[in-house]
């Protein structure tokens, strides 16, 4: 568009919303409407019709495009896109308009979008954000007549719905980040992860939380087309990550939390783990004491040994906390489409939320066989010690988990080869995470520990008897702090009795950890940051 197409386009944008504010054409469907008759006008323009009355034309299609949305939404046959002055074009144009739009109507719907995004954002800046007229114009580089002319016009929808607009701009300009964590497995086509594609689908699940919500709600809120969000809401539903009522009203079925509520009460698990680590420390030791003289562990470096003492505490503590959260060793997972097996939780971030330290994942576990042998096993556990999982994501090659396995396995005696050997240009990557060393020789060696099959049950036998002795004196404890976290679960979301007391305990076991190594009671120099809980289990290679 010139200079002077975009003034005039300008002016007949704001003609359809004056228009559209007296048809009382609702807010949620007015920036299609007008869009939609633009883009017709534009269109029957550059098809070298003579256009004596252009306001009488965009009247015309103004409300020709309204009736063909809300036949849309009943069903009903839709009126003919081409339309002359004051009629409906004739058939033989149809041709000639096809053609027009396959060359002209994706770049005239660009155009539009941007002149219709800054009238939207007029409207937001004065009334969400309380800017001046002047300041709006200076910043958006429009005439000051401009943007009264569109205000004008926004007061009319205002005044039919002010709550309506607020909510509206407060997630359409400003939507909330939200992720997706799971118990379980997922499905094949890695659901239920996938079914988040954009900002929104989080937004969605948010907003139909608290109470069952209709698709329009959910549309007046995020500020989109309910033709837009419906797709969207049925993809959850057929996830599984949203229900529907007979009445056609839909809720969340996951687990919606804040960031800022899913930690519990950190003070309360910080003074527990300081008051315990001592204690803690000479349980657990006692307990490792005959595995830390095998050869395996004698001939583990430093690091390496101080790492298998975070994972075995770990493991020990977050055995206990989850007994101590659902009263079990198991919770039993529902069986979900595509073979996943899961119960997810969203999690919600405020605006530059600030991260907190005791944030984590896993420990993930993950294995690798061929045929029905099994031959190597990891567990990979993102927290303050050191990037595991997380930081694989931002690799400059994409990897599996299964792949990052076999790289791993492949610096052991177990005969398991790389399936990706981009991930040897990785090393540096890996140098830097501290998963990976390079000798005296400058030979490339595995900086994590790793422990032959044979000798995991030994280390989980101890585990067990470790627990067993830790959960006489940390148990009634630990069931205090979980007592008194209580989170509002609405009665549809699956499983809700699991999620009365989740994030309870989920600073514990990682203060428990950092209590015990800032007091140096562990024998093994740790360094945070530098020390990702990743230890890796294989079958040795036969001699």
């Amino acid at each position: 568009m010139s200079r002077t197409e975009d003034t005039i386009y300008a002016e007949y944008l704001n003609f359809l919303y004056n228009a559209a504010a007296k048809k009382h054409i609702d807010t949620n469907d007015v920036d299609d409407v007008v869009q939609e008759s633009m883009i017709a006008y534009i269109v029957y323009e550059k098809s070298c019709k003579r256009i004596d009355e252009p306001k009488a034309l965009l009247n015309t299609l103004l409300q020709r495009k309204y009736n063909d949305l809300l036949r849309k939404k009943y069903k009903n046959a839709a009126v003919s896109f081409n339309v002359s002055e004051h009629d409906i074009a004739s058939d033989d144009t149809e041709k000639e308009q096809s053609e027009l739009l396959e060359c002209e109507y994706e770049n005239v719907r660009r155009q539009i979008s941007r002149l219709i995004g800054i009238y939207r954002e007029v409207v937001v800046r004065r009334y969400v954000h309380g800017q001046s007229v002047d300041t709006i114009a200076a910043e958006l580089r429009i005439p000051r007549g401009t943007v009264s002319s569109r205000l004008s016009v926004g007061r009319a929808h205002i005044k039919n719905g002010i709550t309506k607009m607020e909510k509206y701009s407060t997630e359409s300009f400003e939507p909330k980040k939200t992720s997706l964590g799971i118990w379980g497995s997922s499905g094949l086509q890695h659901e239920p992860f996938s079914l988040l594609a954009t900002v929104a689908e989080g937004n969605i699940l948010v907003l139909a939380y608290d109470k069952p919500v209709s698709v329009g709600e959910i549309a007046d809120a995020l500020g989109m087309p309910a033709a837009y969000v419906e797709p969207l809401v049925e993809k959850l539903v057929n996830g599984e990550l949203m229900g529907k009522t007979p009445s056609g009203l839909v809720y969340t079925r996951c687990f919606v939390q804040y960031y800022k509520d899913s930690f519990g009460d950190i003070p309360a698990q910080e003074a527990l783990a300081d008051k315990y680590a001592e204690r803690v420390w000479s349980v657990v030791s006692k307990h490792m004491d005959p595995l830390t003289k095998t050869k395996t562990f004698v001939e583990m470096t430093e690091k390496q040994k101080g790492t298998m003492c975070l994972r075995f505490i770990q493991n020990v503590l977050g055995i206990i906390s989850k007994n101590v959260l659902f009263k079990a060793d198991y919770v039993t997972l529902p069986e979900r489409p595509d073979a996943g097996k899961w119960l997810a939780t969203l999690t919600v971030y405020e605006h530059d939320e600030k991260y907190n330290k005791y944030e984590g994942s896993g420990p993930v576990r993950v294995g690798y066989g061929e045929g029905d042998v099994s031959l190597c096993r990891m567990k990979d556990a993102q927290t303050l010690f050191g990037d595991a999982h997380w930081a694989y994501a931002k690799f400059r090659y994409k990897c599996s988990l299964s792949s990052i396995l076999r790289f791993y396995a492949s610096f052991l005696p177990c005969g398991v080869k790389p399936d990706n050997n981009l991930l040897y240009e990785l090393i540096p990557d890996f140098e830097q995470l501290h998963i990976l060393r390079r000798d005296e020789n400058g030979e490339i060696k595995l900086d994590i520990p790793a422990l032959p099959f044979d000798e995991i049950p030994a280390w989980d036998s101890a585990a067990v008897a470790a627990k067993e002795e830790v959960s006489e004196f940390l148990l009634p404890e630990l069931s205090k702090l979980v007592d008194a976290h209580k989170n509002k679960v609405p009665p549809y979301v699956d499983r809700a009795e699991s999620f009365i007391h989740e994030g309870a305990l989920s600073a514990y076991v990682t203060a428990q950890l950092s209590a015990i190594v800032s007091k140096g009671i562990m024998p093994y120099k740790i360094e945070v940051g530098k020390t990702p809980i990743i230890v890796v289990a294989y079958k040795k290679h036969a001699e």
